[in-house]
């Protein structure tokens, strides 16, 4: 059953650690991470088609999931979002089948990114198949220690995490600005891969249904989480 509610909507316990500041630092890696490994989806078409789908997908695929994550989560004030979500609606058995399969779905997904991150260091450095699956491994390894540190230890390493991952976009697109060349942004001749298009940057919006499992650590889940989409979601359209 659905805990009570305070009257301002911001039922449950009284130990709870994240803030807004925190929210918005958290979220921005479930969401968006940077522009990192998306160098496939810009050559998926023109630029002005991969810029079409840019400004369009956010508002008819993840501004209606944000919403809905935050009424949910205000609702349901717990830790596990969308699992709480469909263990309350469809009963228990549905729910740990449901349960089951997200799990095996953030195997699949986190695993994609120590990968990347090796790839990318491999670029400077030159490394073989077996130093970047170690240095893979200690990447998920030092995260998952982060993690077992506590909410506290976590927000402070996504905080630190943001600027040093922001740092060298916000500097490349500076330093960038004086040379863009407005007509190449609507250019449309060429073949478009919808395919990849699509499903890039569909992955690419998705990560607003995870927020929700952060309902049980929010100070105060209403204002928290109005408060964090409302900018995550015009940063995270404005940096992709």
């Amino acid at each position: 059953p659905c805990r009570a509610m305070s009257p301002h909507g911001d039922g449950g316990r009284s130990d709870k650690k994240i803030g807004v500041w925190g929210m918005v630092v958290v979220g921005f890696f479930w969401v968006h991470g940077g522009i990192y490994g998306n160098e496939a989806m810009l050559m998926a078409g023109p630029p002005l088609y991969v810029f079409i789908m840019l400004g369009i997908v956010p508002f008819v695929y993840s501004l209606p999931i944000a919403l809905i994550v935050a009424e949910l989560s205000t609702a349901f004030p717990e830790d596990g979002g969308y699992v709480v979500w469909v263990r309350e609606a469809c009963g228990a058995v549905v729910g740990s089948h449901h349960a089951y399969w997200v799990w095996v779905i953030y195997v699949v997904d986190a695993a994609i990114y120590p990968v990347l991150v090796s790839n990318y260091i491999d670029n400077w450095i030159p490394m073989g198949d077996t130093s970047r699956g170690l240095l893979a491994m200690g990447i998920v390894c030092f995260v998952t220690a982060i993690n077992l540190l506590g909410t506290d230890v976590m927000v402070k390493f996504n905080t630190v995490l943001a600027v040093v991952s922001l740092a060298p976009t916000l500097i490349f697109t500076v330093l960038g600005l004086p040379q863009i060349q407005p007509a190449r942004c609507v250019q449309a001749e060429g073949d478009v891969d919808w395919t990849l298009l699509v499903s890039w940057i569909l992955w690419l919006y998705c990560g607003f249904f995870s927020l929700g499992t952060l309902a049980g650590e929010l100070e105060r889940p209403r204002r928290t989480f109005l408060l964090s989409i409302a900018i995550l979601f015009p940063a995270v359209l404005i940096l992709n």
